[in-house]
């Protein structure tokens, strides 16, 4: 059984974010993103959630440079022992990032020493497919996320790398 509880506990904090875009696309921006994630409690679910931010700049290829921010919501559920993200709903001035619906559910397995964590998801007509690395033998102070994006709109990866700060 994967130390779920464990990997859900060790996002809380914030961590140094740097993600590589590499588009097939010549209207989605390749380039680098640097810039903070934060997990911090939320009430949703029970107050088994963390509300992750991430903000920062995308510089493009072409050297356009774009402020860039998301969120999302990581929910833990012991009873079924599973790790959910959902999206959050866009900000509207009576709402506390209030969740909207799933993004992907996590199913792990143990490759090579690490816990590896994979979950799709379908947006329209483009595909999501997300891959997860963690490496607990550090006590969490790094982890990475690559997405693969394909479809009629988008035809990209996102490598992200996450380090530890507090």
């Amino acid at each position: 059984m994967p130390p779920l509880e464990s990997i859900f506990k060790s996002f809380s904090g914030t961590w140094k974010l740097r993600r590589s875009l590499t588009s097939a696309l010549p209207g989605f921006p390749s380039g680098e993103f640097t810039g903070t994630a934060t997990f911090k409690p939320h009430s949703a679910f029970d107050g088994k959630s963390l509300l992750y931010h991430e903000q920062g700049e995308l510089v493009t290829e072409q050297g356009y440079k774009l402020l860039a921010n998301r969120k999302y919501v990581y929910r833990f559920s012991p009873d079924d022992e599973k790790i959910a993200i959902w999206f959050v709903k866009e900000p509207a001035p009576e709402t506390d990032e209030e969740v909207d619906y799933l993004f992907h559910e996590l199913e792990f397995s143990f490759l090579d020493q690490r816990w590896i964590a994979k979950g799709d998801h379908l947006c329209d007509k483009d595909m999501y497919w997300a891959f997860y690395d963690f490496r607990l033998e550090d006590n969490m102070k790094r982890w990475g996320l690559r997405y693969k994006v394909k479809g009629p709109q988008k035809d990209y990866l996102s490598d992200s790398a996450y380090e530890r700060i507090a």
